[in-house]
């Protein structure tokens, strides 16, 4: 089917057009002509706003727009703008800072479809700024002990206010004042009587163009009839020692008490006696500080009658210095020199420091020269004695230790030295083991017994087969034997040698674990 256009469509169509926007027009036309009814409900002309954050409220024909301005004239940005729809009523919120002024003006307009609305003005006032408070007391100090009767208060406050300080005791009537601040700052003086109470209460007021801005209570101790005097220790002395005695005079049957400065009790509360004398003791700490202050009160009745606050220096702690342990040399007793043993085996016996350890080398005359021999030509027999075992000197200053050699002739010598707990050698200041200067040397020779004929001779054990090289006892193993010939004979090697020993005491300690 063949579908026409027609013009006669074409025609009707913007006239259709042009006769809805000309109803909108005649429309138009028509409100610009109907009042819009727009009411300032809030805030009322004249009125006082609750505080700088205003409500502005009010109704206005349904479908308008509403404009709130700041101010009395009609220009720039509105300060709110509100599209009214089905409602009538409107509402916005205008906000001032505390530096606006208090007289404020708004201007209400609008629109109503593409008509304005005549604006109207609506004068009202804002609260007043409460001005910042700064008031404060300054002094006394809460709690204070005053030294005299006549009282400065002082402290901050607004500008041209007016400071009162009254007598909460007597319906808070002005004790003195009023004051006027000036420079954020004031001051008054008072002088109470020797009948008032040492304890006081006072309240103190600022008053800022008729209205209170201020109001704090103070309370202090006044000083009464002054007996109390502190002897000792003197101001700005040093005591004697961390003993220190407190001593004065006052009232007698008065308490005197000794405060630090946290207001706790030192001593014991002291009695003043019949004489009016008084004393007390207290020992400081050692780690007490050197410079010390006291507040010494006296309680005369229920009243205080005296408060006297005194410094002093404590002395230094003193540490005294460590004593160096000195040991003595050892001495070797038995063999004696040139004597000759027969059999197998010595005895050695000495003194020395009780408690300390012997180090005992026993060396071939021969090899002498030659001290620095190798690890295995320096074991001792391991009988009678094992030179594992330590040599201690008892108590009564006494050592001995036999140890089995082949003949020979020998030379002993011995060194005193300390083990601590751990087995570890005792180091001094300096870090270095505790020993002995070494003893004397002891020259002896030591023979075979004669055999009988017939009977075998018994070979002599010496630890290493065929070895006739050095016994040395007093220390765990042969790895510390290492030079010891030369260490035993020349104080300086021997500190090697238990440096060497505490080493491998310290590798044993950490493979075990």
């Amino acid at each position: 089917m063949i579908t026409k256009f027609s013009w006669r469509r074409a025609v009707a169509v913007p006239a259709v057009l042009t006769l809805a926007l000309g109803g909108a027009l005649l429309s138009s036309t028509a409100a610009q002509a109907a009042p819009a009814d727009l009411v300032v409900s809030t805030p009322v002309a004249g009125s006082t706003a609750d505080s700088r954050e205003v409500t502005v409220s009010g109704t206005v024909r349904a479908g308008s727009r509403v404009d709130v301005y700041k101010g009395t004239a009609v220009a720039g940005t509105a300060e709110a703008r509100i599209t009214v729809g089905n409602q009538t009523t409107w509402s916005t919120v205008l906000t001032y800072s505390e530096t606006d002024d208090v007289a404020q003006n708004i201007t209400v307009s609008g629109l109503v479809g593409l008509s304005g609305i005549d604006p109207q003005t609506i004068a009202f006032n804002l609260p007043a700024v409460a001005p910042v408070q700064t008031f404060s007391v300054t002094a006394p100090v809460e709690g204070s002990q005053l030294g005299s009767r006549t009282v400065t208060f002082t402290g901050t406050g607004n500008d041209g206010s007016t400071v009162n300080v009254l007598d909460p005791a007597n319906d808070n009537a002005r004790l003195v004042g009023p004051a006027v601040v000036q420079n954020g700052a004031w001051s008054l003086d008072y002088t109470y009587d020797e009948f008032a109470d040492r304890q006081q209460t006072v309240r103190v007021t600022q008053v800022t163009g008729g209205a209170g801005t201020g109001d704090e209570n103070v309370t202090f101790n006044l000083p009464t009839g002054q007996t109390l005097v502190v002897n000792t220790p003197a101001e700005g002395s040093t005591t004697d020692s961390r003993t220190v005695v407190f001593s004065g005079t006052g009232n007698p049957g008065s308490s005197v008490n000794v405060l630090d400065a946290a207001g706790d009790r030192l001593a014991p509360q002291a009695r003043v006696d019949d004489n009016g004398n008084w004393t007390a003791t207290y020992v400081y700490a050692e780690d007490a500080a050197v410079a010390q202050t006291v507040r010494v009160t006296q309680v005369t009745g229920a009243s205080g009658s005296g408060d006297i606050t005194r410094s002093f220096n404590l002395p230094a702690v003193v540490v005294p210095p460590t004593t160096p342990v000195v040991l003595d040399a050892p001495v070797i007793t038995s063999p004696t020199e040139g004597q000759v043993v027969v059999g197998d085996q010595v005895t050695f016996e000495g003194t020395g420091t009780p408690g300390s350890n012997i180090l005992l080398a026993v060396v071939p005359t021969d090899q002498l020269p030659e001290l620095e021999a190798p690890a295995d030509e320096m074991r001792a027999a391991a009988e009678p004695a094992d030179p594992a075992d330590p040599i201690v000197v008892d108590a009564d200053g006494n050592w001995t230790v036999t140890l089995a050699l082949t003949p020979d002739d020998y030379t002993a010598a011995a060194v005193a030295f300390l083990l601590d707990a751990d087995g570890l050698p005792v180091l001094d200041a300096a870090g270095q083991p505790i020993v002995s200067a070494p003893s004397a040397d002891v020259a002896f020779s030591l023979v075979a017994a004669v055999v009988p004929a017939g009977t075998p001779a018994t070979p002599i054990a010496t630890g290493t087969t065929g070895t006739t090289g050095l016994a040395y006892t007093g220390s765990e193993g042969t790895e510390a034997a290492i030079g010891i010939g030369a260490a035993v004979l020349l104080l300086g090697s021997t500190l090697m040698v238990l440096a060497r020993r505490r080493a491998k005491l310290a590798t044993t300690d950490v493979a075990g674990e």
